[in-house]
């Protein structure tokens, strides 16, 4: 038995257990007698009602009670008793995805779900024969179709790792805000004012701190410095001369403070992320990935959702770069519905986070309500065939999901390919907030419950219909040997006829 996550890996277990122990309970108590009792009952009490002679009657009772125990026993011996051992070594994580798609998966005692794994080990579960084929059968199936679907760049889940990095640290937020106010409005400000206009290329360049326009082109960072003094670099004479010597460093320039090896700000920003968002970035973009990080850490949505609600742009520009554009700071003034919007956006991508958790908390609730729903079905084919689809459509919905990763991956590269520039503009929708976030998180929306959702109708209709059609049958043997006996009745007693009719 295989799992898609740790956290199915310990639920479906524990639902096994919890399974255990609810058939233990019932045969303890001698409750899985009730259905049969009242099935026997209603036989009699239905063929009392006939007007058939007694031993017909006689002869259909019997044929309706044999086929109601044959069949109730082979359905508690096949979906109801546990009898194949498993426990936590038997049961694995299945790797083959994230293999194809070069995703590394920590090893369980290196994730979270280590102490519950370790709670579990030792404790054996008995599956029931027939469940355990129906688990075995939908994963094998739902592997196999997965792994037709192609890898995609798992854009939205790059998005959720970034758009959750925050700047933790005040001191670096002020020290962006700073570096904003001394360096960015500053060089803005100049190149508004001696060029008559920009290119398309170059406004995108140009509207961040860490632009590389700035930083490369001569009259810019590398003329404008610090104004207040920095430790990080030491007072240099030949560099810091009308400036005061306060012992607490020195003024470098612009381009210095943000790009120096170790101690710039472009590093010292960097290390806000952790290590899995950094390397999701540098895979899906190996050459972009500095500034796509960057850009949405300085951006003002973000440290707007840091700080207490200052920007770099609204606000500790007071006595620094006062000539700033007019129009930047009226684009601004929204920046509270962009900052609301911000924080709303992402739960389109929790949404997505929390559906394999939901999935798998669904898995093991359908695993344990197996004994008590075979109890009140009177162990009845049809509810097992019910359940059979149930649990095979709840183990198949992980395929609709890579197919709507899929394609979701495709729609954003349609959308920002052209226009926006995709392979080098992506910062732009990774920081998005505008209305075709909103319409690309309601297709992800759409694709991700609505499928699923059609999936499971189209399975339940099946399943129901199905489970009918099987119980029609079946009950039509009964009512074949109801026929056979009462005509076998019907033989004798004219054979006894016409053996008194010749005395």
């Amino acid at each position: 038995m295989t799992a898609d996550s740790y956290l199915e890996l310990v639920l479906v277990f524990m639902g096994w257990l919890m399974n255990n122990a609810l058939w233990n309970v019932i045969t303890a108590t001698g409750l899985f007698t009730l259905p049969l009792i009242f099935r026997i009952a209603g036989i009699w009490l239905a063929l009392r009602e006939t007007g058939e002679d007694e031993d017909a009657k006689g002869f259909a009772a019997l044929a309706r009670t044999e086929h109601v125990l044959y069949l109730s026993f082979v359905v508690m011996m096949f979906c109801a008793v546990p009898v194949w051992d498993t426990d936590l070594s038997a049961m694995y994580f299945d790797r083959t995805r994230s293999q194809q798609c070069g995703v590394n998966v920590p090893a369980p005692d290196e994730s979270g779900f280590g102490p519950l794994i370790t709670e579990l080990n030792g404790q054996t579960a008995k599956v029931p024969l027939w469940w355990y084929l129906v688990h075995v059968l939908s994963k094998g199936v739902t592997h196999a179709a997965v792994a037709s679907v192609p890898c995609g760049s798992d854009f939205r889940q790059v998005r959720f790792e970034v758009q959750h990095t925050t700047l933790a640290d005040p001191l670096i937020l002020q020290e962006v805000q700073e570096f904003a106010a001394q360096c960015y409005a500053k060089a803005y400000y100049r190149l508004k004012h001696s060029r008559n206009g920009l290119t398309a290329e170059e406004a995108e360049a140009v509207n961040w701190i860490g632009s590389d326009w700035f930083l490369s082109t001569p009259g810019y960072y590398d003329y404008y410095t610090s104004a207040s003094p920095r430790s990080a670099w030491p007072y240099s004479e030949a560099r810091d001369s009308g400036f005061p010597d306060t012992g607490r460093g020195g003024y470098p320039s612009c381009k210095a403070w943000w790009g120096d090896k170790g101690h710039g700000l472009r590093d010292r920003l960097l290390s806000s992320y952790d290590k899995r968002a950094l390397n999701a970035a540098k895979s899906r973009f190996p050459d972009t990935w500095e500034e796509t990080l960057l850009r949405w850490l300085v951006s003002p949505q973000n440290t707007t959702l840091s700080g207490s609600g200052t920007t770099y742009m609204t606000g500790h520009q007071t006595g620094h770069g006062s000539g700033i554009d007019t129009g930047i700071k009226q684009a601004l003034s929204s920046l509270g519905t962009l900052a609301a919007q911000a924080t709303q956006l992402p739960a389109f991508d929790a949404l997505r986070q929390a559906l394999p958790f939901v999935h798998a908390i669904l898995l093991m609730v359908l695993v344990v309500s197996i004994p008590p729903v075979m109890l009140f079905g009177a162990y009845e084919p049809k509810v097992v065939i019910t359940l059979t689809f149930a649990l095979f459509s709840l183990i198949f919905v992980p395929f609709w999901w890579a197919l709507g990763g899929w394609l979701d991956d495709r729609l954003l590269q349609l959308l920002y390919t052209g226009h926006k520039g995709y392979s080098g503009g992506f910062n732009l929708w990774l920081a998005s907030t505008g209305s075709d976030g909103w319409v690309m998180n309601l297709v992800l929306g759409a694709m991700y419950i609505a499928l699923p959702l059609f999936w499971f109708g189209a399975m339940s209709w099946c399943g129901v219909s199905l489970g009918h059609a099987f119980s029609s049958v079946m009950s039509a043997g009964p009512k074949g040997a109801q026929q056979a006996g009462a005509q076998g009745t019907g033989v004798a007693m004219s054979a006894v006829r016409m053996a008194a009719g010749r005395k």
